[in-house]
């Protein structure tokens, strides 16, 4: 069931998938809505949490915390997607006292952490002797604190500017490499200063939508239960838990018909939210509100 915001049957969402575009690359054919949208359903489809996409107009890390801080007032969680990592970060620290915040960096952690110790495990690997690599680690610093936290042996971080000194493919001996770049791959590099090896590390992995969604569904329902933020040891719990899955149903539900979707009016936001709304985007105020809600099935 999709509806908006004034028209639902009164429950409040428990959470919010919130953002204020800073850190959106538009792809043809895509929207930042319809982004948010598809996050709201994944979700609510993985985790059974009624979820609301909310756009927020921020110029910098103050009016977000403002605009979060007005929004939380009925919510469990939030989680920021397509933040600025830096601003999202702060957000999330100023925002401990008011609502629990997850960040999609987090929840890609997550996922990511989970990944590698499937591999580990499907390759007979001890962590204690598990040796992997981190491709761009300095994009998402909390994969390399999780992988230190399940006990991993050997943990490098590997980035472009160590790409003269330390070709990629003289790390490839590794049981997995986490690839946060995109730039892995079996074709020989153009120059001393490529980042692709000639050899293909043993696996691969890379940031995966659905299993990012798993991941923040875990942490949203986890957050939820604490009613706090959570610690790295709760963040490993769930990258654990995660690892053991052996099927999990990672189809994307359809994503809202937007076309039948109302705009939303002054009436619809919460107080101290609507007084400038005029039809276009005001700074602090929301774009766009939109509830998931799970399926009546």
């Amino acid at each position: 069931m999709v509806t908006v915001v004034g028209s639902h049957d009164g429950d409040t969402p428990v959470v919010a998938v919130l953002s204020d575009a800073s850190d959106f690359h538009r792809e043809p054919g895509s929207s930042i809505m319809t982004e948010l949208l598809s996050w709201a359903s994944l979700i609510c489809k993985h985790s059974g949490i009624s979820t609301t996409a909310l756009l927020l107009s921020a110029v910098d890390t103050d009016s977000l915390i403002a605009g979060v801080r007005r929004a939380a007032t009925n919510l469990g969680a939030v989680y920021l997607a397509h933040i600025n990592p830096a601003r999202a970060d702060a957000a999330r620290v100023a925002l401990a006292d008011t609502v629990t915040v997850i960040t999609d960096r987090q929840a890609q952690a997550v996922a990511l952490v989970a990944a590698t110790l499937r591999v580990l495990v499907g390759e007979g690997v001890a962590l204690s002797a598990g040796r992997m690599v981190i491709v761009g680690g300095d994009r998402n610093p909390m994969v390399a604190t999780l992988a230190v936290a399940a006990g991993i042996g050997e943990i490098d971080s590997w980035g472009r500017d160590d790409a003269h000194n330390f070709p990629l493919r003289t790390l490839n001996r590794r049981v997995a490499v986490i690839d946060l770049l995109g730039c892995v791959g079996p074709e020989p590099g153009d120059g001393a200063g490529s980042v692709r090896g000639h050899d293909e590390p043993a696996r691969v992995i890379s940031v995966d939508r659905m299993m990012t969604a798993v991941a923040a569904s875990q942490l949203l329902a986890a957050a939820g239960t604490a009613g706090a933020a959570l610690s790295v040891a709760e963040f490993l719990a769930c990258a654990q838990l995660l690892a053991q899955i052996d099927h999990v149903d990672l189809t994307a539900p359809a994503r809202p018909d937007a076309a039948s979707l109302r705009i939303p009016s002054v009436s619809d936001f919460p107080p101290g939210t609507s007084s400038a709304l005029s039809g276009g985007v005001v700074e602090g105020v929301f774009a766009g509100v939109t509830d998931v809600g799970p399926d009546d099935e």
